[in-house]
């Protein structure tokens, strides 16, 4: 038995046990909307696994379903939980809230995934520690940004289509099949391009480099643009604020003391600057979460609240 294995198969699950307690206090969507996410983070590892056969995991994972260790689909589910929080802390309308929440998730992939690799948690095959981005494929970080926008896509739908028809709650269990759905329909455009522009195995950075900016340039007008609403959220949320940044603050941590006690940031000093770079982001982030969900309390505007009680999207911020 490893103990940084068990160490973090038991610190994930005490994450997603309060995750999960929290979401159930809220109501029965939020509950099944944290399940589905656990249940895509599962189904894509094992379906990446099977179709791609690019990476595997580490046997020294303790509790696994076939190839996938349980402990990677909760991360995976408080990572998007926690993104889709955030974003409707900050007022971003519907229509863009999935591209803002995977920009969030993909801050901690790129803080984290090289770090991983090194420490044995799982192996990309047929790539070297020097190709793509410190022996991260570039591929990995495009699907990354897919992986999080079709889940939220669907769930924010189903979330809206369930409004006062509270028996379609139970389709959010079957979210995690259109959602992969749109993670392989948004692989293909790549596996055709990558070839044409970039062959070696690694390759691809430059087309996700391409993709992230303009998932960045969207999110950035999505929230610091004029049309924006009032933050809202916290009625209909999988996870609350606190858990959230905590969330995210102990992923940043626990790599960064590994990339630290390994030496990894010594032999590596890039990997340090952005994963500092990536927890550098966190505090301003939380700011101006807190910033705007206070302003939004400070508020009288009753149909704002009604709004935002009831799971609906409130009017425009003027």
């Amino acid at each position: 038995m490893n103990p940084l294995y068990l160490a973090l198969e038991l610190g994930a699950a005490a994450f997603f046990i309060i995750a999960g307690w929290l979401a159930f206090r809220r109501g029965r969507l939020p509950f099944l909307e944290l399940v589905s996410a656990a249940t895509f983070g599962l189904l894509l590892e094992e379906g990446d696994q099977l179709i791609f056969e690019t990476y595997h995991y580490s046997p020294d994972f303790m509790l696994t379903i076939d190839r996938a260790p349980v402990v990677i689909g909760l991360t995976w589910a408080v990572i998007i939980a926690g993104a889709m929080r955030i974003t409707d802390a900050l007022g971003v309308r519907r229509r863009y809230a999935p591209v803002v929440d995977s920009v969030l998730a993909i801050m901690l992939d790129l803080a984290f995934d090289a770090v991983a690799i090194r420490m044995g948690l799982w192996t990309w095959r047929d790539i070297g520690p020097e190709m793509g981005w410190f022996g991260v494929p570039g591929g990995n970080f495009y699907a990354w940004l897919f992986v999080t926008f079709g889940f939220s896509l669907v769930t924010r739908r189903l979330r809206d289509a369930a409004h006062g028809r509270p028996g379609l709650e139970w389709l959010q269990l079957l979210v995690p099949i259109p959602a992969f759905a749109i993670l392989l329909a948004s692989i293909v455009p790549f596996a055709i391009v990558k070839p044409l522009v970039d062959s070696d195995p690694g390759g691809g950075l430059a087309l996700f480099a391409l993709t992230l900016a303009a998932f960045v340039v969207l999110g950035a007008w999505a929230i610091w643009g004029p049309d924006r609403i009032r933050p809202n959220g916290a009625g209909v949320a999988i996870l609350d604020l606190r858990l959230t940044f905590l969330t995210r603050l102990a992923i940043h941590l626990f790599f960064l003391g590994a990339l630290i006690a390994t030496g990894i940031a010594v032999r590596e000093p890039m990997l340090l600057v952005v994963a500092l770079a990536m927890l550098g982001v966190e505090a301003p982030l939380s700011v101006l979460v807190h910033r705007r969900t206070r302003d939004w309390e400070r508020a009288t505007d009753p149909a704002g609240v009604r709004a935002n009680v009831a799971g609906g999207e409130p009017a425009a911020l003027p």
